[in-house]
């Protein structure tokens, strides 16, 4: 047992350990997304994808934020928090740019026929507004100089309006839908499949088992996703937010973009997107939020934040950039076509340079990349700038909510 910490204790290890998790991820998503299409089989399109798609896919980002809330408890917790902040800010932009991009390419390169995509502007304007709302709420709220329970029951309180407003949209014939099964099922291939399909009775209760199977095992992979974070962070003297921004993102929106892969085969454009925005949604309030009120309601003591939540200043910022970036784009364009993939692609190049410029710079490098990024990071947190401004907003707002 000695002998396997030490060798994954390091950053190769942590890599090997991202692999293996990444890959325990996606087939457990297999088993969450074939459940959750049966349970939402009547669900409007969009809705499915803004719901139990959304949140079903978004477990890893909630998992790892209880992992690192766990783990980092004994040693740095504000440091282990900023990281799962970081981990679910990184999801975030990599599902607003590289999914739908992935996604629009894939059809447009693989489907006879198709010259452009198509997406209900309701679809774009309900969940692009609620994403920005949450994404505001983010920023004000994390620059308090302490994190309390309250921070994350408003976080989670912002998902249940957003769910509940979502649902509504749905009509009563939408609602009612058509219970009867398919007559022209597949057969089934995998053994979730024949677990699943082989009887018509009791398929509700073995979609609710295979929900729960799927999820025990993306808690799994998120653990280990953790673990691989901590092992590159100390073995190269690296803020493990730095890690999480980038290689946790990635690794965790495997199910986020496995499943609208799969909606936009089958032509469900508007769940595919939704999915999409339904998780960066789900990332940013409930991801977080639950985890941390539970968390801090347990233990009594809030997370004293000022000096870790300064180097996420920009992280927030951008991540609201790009959302209202990508929302323009999806919403002024009639259809989805390689002129929105290659927009994408770019805003996603920048996305990914700025972030290893600014972890550069934040650990004493010098480039003209991280001196760029530097400065920017410079006049956010200059004395009586937006740090300090936001700052004094969100102490206003939560002063009372650590005493």
């Amino acid at each position: 047992m000695e002998f396997l910490v030490s060798f994954f204790d390091n950053w190769i290890g942590g890599f090997a350990i991202m692999i293996i998790m990444s890959i325990v991820i996606a087939k457990a998503c297999d088993i969450f997304e074939l459940a959750a299409d049966y349970l939402g089989r009547n669900m409007a399109d969009g809705v499915k994808g803004a719901t139990i798609n959304a949140i079903g896919s978004s477990m890893p980002e909630m998992l790892t934020t209880v992992f690192f809330l766990i783990f980092y408890a004994n040693t740095d917790i504000a440091e282990g928090f900023a990281a799962s902040v970081g981990g679910d800010t990184g999801s975030a932009i990599f599902n607003s740019i590289f999914i739908p991009m992935l996604v629009i390419g894939m059809v447009l390169f693989t489907v006879v026929g198709v010259k452009g995509i198509k997406v209900a502007k309701k679809v774009i304007l309900r969940d692009g507004l609620f994403l920005i709302a949450a994404e505001i709420l983010l920023l004000i709220l994390l620059s308090s100089d302490y994190i309390t329970t309250w921070h994350g029951w408003v976080f989670t309180i912002f998902y249940l309006i957003y769910l509940t407003y979502t649902l509504k949209t749905m009509t009563k014939e939408e609602m009612e839908g058509d219970d009867d099964e398919e007559e022209d099922e597949e057969e089934p291939e995998t053994w979730y499949e024949k677990f699943l399909f082989n009887k018509q009775d009791g398929r509700p209760l073995k979609a609710w088992l295979l929900l729960l199977l799927g999820t025990t095992f993306i808690a799994v992979g998120s653990a280990g996703l953790v673990r691989g974070t901590e092992f590159i962070a100390s073995d190269l003297q690296i803020n493990p937010l730095f890690i999480a921004f980038v290689l946790v993102a990635a690794a965790s929106s495997v199910p986020d973009t496995i499943i609208s892969l799969k909606d936009a085969r089958k032509g469900n454009y508007d769940d595919a997107l939704s999915n999409v925005l339904g998780s960066n949604i789900f990332d940013i309030t409930i991801s977080m939020g639950l985890p941390l009120a539970i968390y801090l309601m347990v233990t009594g003591e809030p997370i004293y934040f000022k000096e870790a939540g300064a180097t996420l200043i920009d992280i927030r910022i951008m991540l609201l950039v790009v959302t209202v970036i990508t929302m323009l784009v999806f919403y002024l364009s009639k259809e989805l076509k390689w002129k929105q993939v290659s927009i994408l692609a770019t805003i996603y190049i920048f996305f990914i340079v700025y972030s290893l410029s600014a972890g550069a710079y934040l650990e004493g490098l010098q480039n003209p990349f991280s001196d760029a990024a530097g400065g920017f990071i410079e006049f956010l947190n200059k004395p009586g700038g937006v740090a300090d401004s936001l700052r004094d907003v969100a102490n206003w707002i939560t002063g009372g909510w650590h005493k």
